[in-house]
């Protein structure tokens, strides 16, 4: 039985030893969320406007064109959830807006409640001291989602580049780098519809615990429906959007301090805008922002 004991821990050593050196390389990795998170333990008490949310405005909103003391916490795929912790996890004493988007998907999305988007919590347990989940549990690993490991050893042999600015806006969606067939507005659209409505409520109530935080603190919140193309409208399922709108104006009639700006559909935006079928590329994202800049 010993020498049974000694064979298995030869054969699982190695593995072991593999797995700490992919988690400790990875973990060095140039990092986003990391990055973030030591700016804004350094530069939190300047911050006095607030770019929240996921990839629409991480690529959307130029915090450098919106004024002093701007800066963005967005990141690709962020929910509500995270949106308002990062929102409170840092000491922000002069901040005066909240720019936060609601589109299309943002009320049927939340890591912890869908198959397969776990690992997207990690980066805020990992990289931005985030106790929503234990240190020492499933979100608190690389090594713990297999097929990211994957993709990010890559950068062995394929060396990474940052790819965000120095106030967290994302840069790499150029018109330049964007494909020919960028406007895959149906598959796009398809990809973010959903039919369980079990997330709206939770989703709703994250917002309502953004909006009210934000009115305790005199803090001013605009609620942002990014640009996107019109195939990506044409395929928009009616009764998503309907729920959408309804949330929106049960939200809206409570919070009547919060502004809503809708720019889905607006007619400023055109091909020449976009990355993709609901992402703006840097000459759209100049666009947006100088318009929200005028705005503030």
């Amino acid at each position: 039985m010993k020498r049974f004991l000694q064979k298995i821990g030869w054969f699982i050593l190695p593995c072991v030893t593999l797995l700490v050196l992919a988690e400790v390389y990875i973990e060095h990795m140039p990092n986003i969320a990391r990055d973030k998170h030591q700016w804004m333990l350094q530069h939190a008490h300047e911050v006095k406007t607030l770019v929240l949310g996921d990839s629409h405005t991480f690529y959307g909103v130029r915090p450098d064109l919106l004024g002093e003391g701007a800066f963005s916490l967005a990141l690709q795929s962020q929910t509500y959830r995270y949106n308002y912790y990062l929102l409170k996890h840092y000491p922000m004493k002069k901040l005066q807006t909240v720019i936060i988007p609601f589109c299309y998907f943002s009320l049927w999305e939340d890591f912890e409640n869908q198959s397969g988007e776990e690992f997207q919590a990690m980066r805020y347990r990992i990289y931005m001291d985030c106790d929503i989940h234990p240190r020492y549990s499933w979100y608190g690993f690389e090594v713990m989602s297999m097929p990211v490991v994957r993709e990010k050893l890559k950068s062995l042999y394929t060396p990474n580049h940052n790819q965000w600015d120095s106030l967290g806006w994302g840069t790499e969606y150029t018109k330049d780098a964007r494909a020919e067939d960028w406007d895959n507005g149906k598959i796009r659209a398809e990809g973010n519809t959903y039919h369980d409505t079990t997330l709206v409520a939770l989703n709703k109530a994250f917002l309502e615990d953004i909006f009210n935080y934000c009115r305790q603190h005199h803090i001013k919140v605009l609620l942002l429906n990014t640009p996107v193309s019109h195939t990506f409208r044409e395929y928009e399922e009616k009764r998503q959007i309907a729920t959408n709108n309804k949330v929106l104006k049960e939200l809206l009639n409570r919070h009547p301090e919060v502004e809503y700006l809708d720019f889905e559909a607006d007619p400023r935006f055109g091909d020449d805008d976009f990355y993709d079928a609901d992402h703006l590329n840097t000459e759209g994202a100049t666009k947006l922002t100088t318009i929200l800049k005028d705005y503030l």
